[in-house]
């Protein structure tokens, strides 16, 4: 059989197709939100066939999701009727159901449905936590295969002893990295509570004689530095795993420097994972490639990932954009065209030069939250979404080339604030209901609304965000 990773792209993309098409079913069944949204969109999950069909389903922000149910967003989960589990339930899923009904009834039975829809773990995701993504237990199982599959990429093996300094905070960097350990078995210790600083972390090297180590990658270099002061003895370490956006070539350069000097082996390698918001499982940078240049390395047939433009939402083929992900292969929390918010580099489904793996890879740099600032406002701080501009006013009839500016306080006025410049000839009652929509849109109400001749305004043909602050 062949791996997973080494699949010809013509099975790859069977593979992928084929896990699209009963999820996408399931989904629209199996949650009332997704059902309302496909069919606001004139979509019939049983037409998406494809990552082509998908793309008629309108991407969805963050900002959408909160406001669908509540806290943590529960209108989200996948949570079906026994009636519609027989009608739209995997193959795989229907066989499980009746080996368990073969032998033990409707307690088998039940232990099945329970395993594979019922959220049992939750880890909080979003811009500021707001969103929870669940897991079942058959996702707890996916998420121990994509564990062992990244610890594969960087080059981990079962011989490998891991102390981890990320702070047990509930947050996929945690729980990715305590299911890579287990699916890889690797033995671990995760020695940082939640609010202690890195020199706890110290005590994790008594009690096991790590060779891999993990930290947040803003904390790496400063990591190392107190490991060095406690003199702790880190001669076995041969691998930084950083969690975060992959550092580039010199922030690499300095980080294998202070590990170095610290005592790790001369040749230690500091490799990046990272997973968007709203993803279930870590990726990894591969351990054979030269450092920042071949990506991170996806589960085809657990998630799709597109590119797409943060102004207009529409499909990049090559380039830069917004990253957009469909949590398909798994039951817990459906996402659906869910845009990120993360600027990455790309996406190419080529094989990797390095490795020869031919999953697709996220192609560096990766931007968090690039279109998404937290605003200082006068109620506190508040997490702008500025597509919601891009969204609201390249939709609106009259309005010409227009820009969106945030500004920091002045000496008259307290906190952050945006302005939206743009050309066009609108009625005062037209801008009202202008201003109203960007308030929902962005999730604040624009300081100014400045109406200007086309050539006043700044801007491309397609609208320009500016931070002034």
């Amino acid at each position: 059989m062949v791996s997973w990773d080494r699949r010809s792209p013509a099975e790859r993309d069977r593979i992928r197709d084929t896990v699209l098409r009963g999820w996408m079913t399931a989904a629209a069944d199996f949650s009332p939100f997704w059902s309302e949204r496909l069919t606001r969109a004139g979509v019939s999950a049983a037409e998406i066939r494809s990552p082509e069909d998908l793309q008629r389903v309108p991407p969805v922000r963050e900002l959408e999701l909160l406001d669908a149910g509540g806290p943590g967003s529960p209108a989200l989960l996948l949570r079906p009727r026994e009636e519609q589990i027989k009608a739209r339930a995997s193959l795989v899923t229907l066989m499980r159901i009746a080996r368990g009904i073969r032998r033990e009834g409707d307690g088998g039975k039940a232990t099945v449905l329970l395993g594979e829809y019922k959220p049992i773990h939750l880890h909080a995701s979003g811009r500021d936590r707001r969103l929870a993504i669940a897991y079942t237990r058959s996702d707890l199982d996916r998420l121990h295969r994509a564990g062992a599959r990244a610890a594969a990429v960087l080059d981990l093996s079962r011989g490998d002893h891991l102390v981890s300094a990320i702070p047990a905070d509930g947050t996929l960097r945690f729980w990715g990295l305590y299911h890579l350990a287990l699916g890889a078995s690797i033995l671990a210790v995760h020695a940082r509570r939640v609010g202690h600083g890195l020199e706890e972390v110290a005590v994790g090297f008594r009690l096991a004689p790590a060779t891999v180590v993990a930290v947040p990658v803003s904390e790496a270099i400063r990591l190392a530095a107190t490991l060095a002061d406690a003199h702790v003895r880190l001669s076995g370490v041969h691998t930084v795993v950083v969690a975060g956006p992959p550092p580039d070539v010199e922030a690499r350069r300095a980080m294998v420097e202070a590990w170095q000097a610290a005592g790790a082996t001369r040749g230690v390698r500091v490799l990046a994972v990272w997973a968007p918001v709203g993803a279930r499982a870590l990726w990894a940078e591969c351990a054979a490639a030269a450092p920042n240049t071949t990506g991170l390395h996806t589960y085809p047939d657990l998630e799709l990932l597109e590119v797409v433009d943060p102004v207009s939402g529409r499909p990049v083929d090559h380039g830069p954009g917004d990253l957009t992900y469909t949590s398909a292969g798994w039951h817990g929390t459906g996402l659906i065209r869910f845009r990120t918010g993360d600027r990455v580099g790309g996406l190419t489904d080529e094989p990797c030069p390095a490795c020869g793996r031919t999953v697709p890879r996220v192609l560096p740099d990766v931007v968090p939250a690039a279109w998404q600032p937290l605003a200082r406002t006068a109620d506190g701080p508040r997490r702008l979404d500025l597509r919601g501009a891009a969204l609201v006013l390249s939709s609106e009839p009259g309005v010409g080339p227009w820009r969106v500016e945030l500004r920091g306080p002045t000496a008259r006025r307290a906190g952050d604030a945006y302005v939206v410049q743009l050309a066009g000839e609108l009625a005062p009652a037209h801008l009202r209901a202008l201003d109203r929509r960007l308030a929902a849109g962005v999730g604040l109400a624009p300081l100014q609304l400045i109406v200007s001749d086309h050539e006043q305004v700044e801007a491309t043909a397609d609208g320009v965000f500016a931070d002034r602050r």
